[in-house]
């Protein structure tokens, strides 16, 4: 019953709002739909307003039925992941969470098949990654800034252009990757393997050459990521963080202080490339990456092996990278001015550096004879 009730909640929300990107069924608050990264409220069938608690809790306990790590997950978490397909073939990853002494739901919409790197407007260094054999490859952004989507469109890209097998562990198993030239086998936490930690080494019996990781959330998780790529496979994984700074000083901060030089000189000699995205509302519709690249050379190895501070950040070594192909944040926006995909506003409310973007995009502006300030009827007086 419950899950029939679901289907019929999920088709109302799909037919009211087709172009959504998540459906919110809150434990206390109106159900509504993400489209473009907007709320919009929904009216579904049977409900006059919000969802009860007990009415949210039924749809939660429908999909979590018994399993014991969902259950244990959500106790000890306070929310856990599930898998759910509507019966119309639309697959969604749904965080179950506690929430008001209740339980709500947030479904993710997933894609019937991974993007090119291309459609999603990425920039060239994807194509290298693409290409490397070894090493580690971060996507990192926070919640919903299309980090899966970009490691979906990155393991495909591999499996397109050469013959390797390629292993995924993910909670849920979100993309279905197409074998290409190559193997794909994809593994779902809890159903396949107990832990990130414990996939991964088993993974390393699986002779893959690219092996996905949904998340790198813990220590053990990590240590095994940095032995697969110290041992000649490709590790991509995505970590929540801001930017590409906050992703390699949190991988660190997973180690103690007694294991933080060692962590320091592995992380140096395996990473490869970290990439920071934020997805940016599109002028007419839809939304764009804004995508900050960082990539190993010698002064990122130097930094990342160093625990004293050199006086030199990764933002600095990324502003500094610009002309062999590394990106910030704010150029990548600019960029994204530059080609008509993003407002002004919308560029400057996502700033690092306003000034610095602001300057960026008068220059854009000048280029094409626009006027650079709103001040306007300024004359020079003359005696």
């Amino acid at each position: 019953m419950p899950r029939r009730i679901l289907d019929a909640l999920v088709g109302a929300a799909l037919a009211a709002a087709p172009g959504a990107s998540d459906i919110l069924f809150p434990a206390a608050g109106r159900p509504g739909a993400l489209v473009d990264g907007a709320f919009t409220p929904l009216g579904l069938p049977g409900t006059t307003g919000p969802l009860t608690p007990h009415q949210t809790a039924v749809l939660a306990r429908g999909l979590i039925g018994t399993n014991p790590r969902l259950l244990a997950d959500l106790r000890a978490r306070g929310g856990c992941d599930v898998s759910y397909r509507h019966r119309d073939g639309t697959r969604f990853r749904v965080n179950i969470h506690r929430a008001a002494s209740s339980l709500g739901l947030v479904l993710r919409r997933l894609p019937d098949a991974p993007a090119s790197l291309d459609a999603l407007g990425l920039p060239p260094a994807f194509a290298r990654m693409a290409g490397l054999a070894e090493g580690l490859v971060l996507v990192v952004g926070a919640t919903g800034s299309g980090k899966s989507t970009t490691l979906a469109a990155l393991a495909a890209a591999i499996l397109a252009s050469r013959p390797v097998h390629v292993v995924t562990l993910e909670d849920p198993v979100e993309t279905v990757l197409p074998p290409g030239l190559g193997v794909v086998s994809q593994r779902e936490l809890g159903t396949d393997f107990p832990s990130f930690a414990e996939g991964l080494r088993a993974a390393l019996r699986q002779a893959p050459q690219v092996i996905v990781l949904g998340e790198a959330r813990d220590r053990d998780t990590v240590d095994a990521a940095l032995a697969a790529a110290e041992t000649g496979h490709l590790v991509l994984a995505t970590l929540h963080t801001a930017d590409c700074s906050g992703a390699i000083e949190r991988l660190l901060a997973f180690f103690s202080p007694a294991e933080a030089g060692l962590a320091r000189n592995r992380l140096a000699g395996c990473l490869r490339y970290v990439a920071a995205q934020r997805l940016l509302p599109r002028l007419g519709g839809g939304r764009a990456a804004s995508v900050e690249v960082l990539f190993s050379n010698l002064r990122v190895r130097e930094r990342i092996a160093s625990a004293k501070d050199t006086g030199l950040g990764f933002a600095d070594i990324i502003d500094q990278g610009a002309p062999h192909g590394m990106i910030g944040f704010d150029a990548a926006t600019a960029a994204l001015f530059a080609a008509g995909l993003v407002s002004e506003e919308t560029a400057l409310a996502r700033a690092a550096d306003r000034a610095a973007l602001a300057r960026a995009m008068d220059a854009v502006k000048a280029g094409r004879g626009l006027p650079v300030s709103d001040i306007t009827g300024l004359t020079l007086e003359t005696a």
